[in-house]
């Protein structure tokens, strides 16, 4: 853990191609980060205020710095798709705590409600288990077919016919994969990092296999359904932050839904994450 209360670990800070020949400033869990190109175009970082340098570096389209003392000289980044594929990157502010937003992204739960006719139809519940399993530094929720969403939209996109799995792993990194048959459909995923308190800088990559034109036609329609998700989840996100203070030191009691908080908690305070149960019988 960091003096500021996050995992030691690599956080983005913007995409590479919003670099140029000017400066930019971000922060990192309340630091200010002063970024530039040096003359041969390499990335650097200083802190805007004593001018002592942070330690950054460019990988897969996105900018990192380091909070704390990593345990690698650099970002580990694992293949979303395997072979040939078409990616996107997505980016935005939250106001709300990356905790609040892991749990967000990785509910699958949430869409029969919240999400309703182009990801869930109406009234369409039913009963599905998910089967948690965790480790050192992750835990994960695998849910199958009949919890996708059946919706018209996600119907055209095929999610209804998919294992959804969602995890959490260090530092603050949340993954979601659609797959059939052992073979990867789509699969997304954010790092979350801190910016300034109470304000979370997602940057979020989606991944399907293919290089045609299938595959890009699916990409721009999975870029306009994330781009309608991700606006009336921030609404929802940002209600809680706005919320939270109303109830003061008032503890934090998790649903039966909530099957990978308590992990996200635990990795993001330093520990070692606990399913909670092998099995969770839930309605969505």
């Amino acid at each position: 853990m960091t003096e500021t209360g996050f995992p030691s670990g690599w956080y983005p800070l913007l995409r590479t191609r919003d670099l140029g020949a000017g400066s930019v400033v971000r922060h990192l869990s309340g630091a200010p980060i002063e970024l530039a190109r040096s003359s041969a175009g390499a990335a650097s970082g200083r802190c805007p205020k004593s001018g002592q340098s942070r330690c950054v570096t460019e990988q897969a389209g996105w900018i990192f710095a380091a909070l704390g003392h990593p345990e690698t000289d650099e970002p580990v980044e694992t293949e979303l798709c395997a072979g040939p594929n078409r990616q996107l990157h997505l980016e935005g502010y939250v106001c709300a705590r990356v905790s609040d937003v892991a749990e967000n992204i990785l509910d699958t739960t949430h869409t029969s409600v919240v999400h309703q006719d182009y990801l869930r139809r109406p009234g369409d519940r039913r009963c599905v288990e998910a089967q948690i399993s965790s480790g050192d530094g992750w835990i994960a929720a695998s849910y199958p077919p009949g919890a996708a969403p059946g919706g018209w939209g996600a119907r055209l996109l095929g999610a209804h016919q998919y294992t959804i799995t969602d995890t959490f792993r260090a530092p603050a990194i949340a993954e979601v994969t659609y797959a059939r048959n052992g073979e990867t459909a789509f699969a997304a995923r954010f790092r979350l990092t801190p910016a300034k308190p109470g304000e979370t800088y997602v940057a979020a990559t989606l991944c399907v296999p293919g290089t045609g034109l299938w595959a890009g036609l699916k990409l721009a329609a999975l870029h306009l359904f994330f781009r309608r998700i991700f606006s009336e989840d921030r609404a929802i996100l940002e209600l809680i932050g706005a919320n939270r203070p109303a109830h003061g030191p008032a503890p934090l009691v998790f649903a039966p839904q909530d099957v990978l908080r308590p992990g996200i908690d635990a990795i993001l305070s330093g520990r070692t994450p606990r399913a909670p149960a092998p099995r969770v019988l839930l309605k969505v």
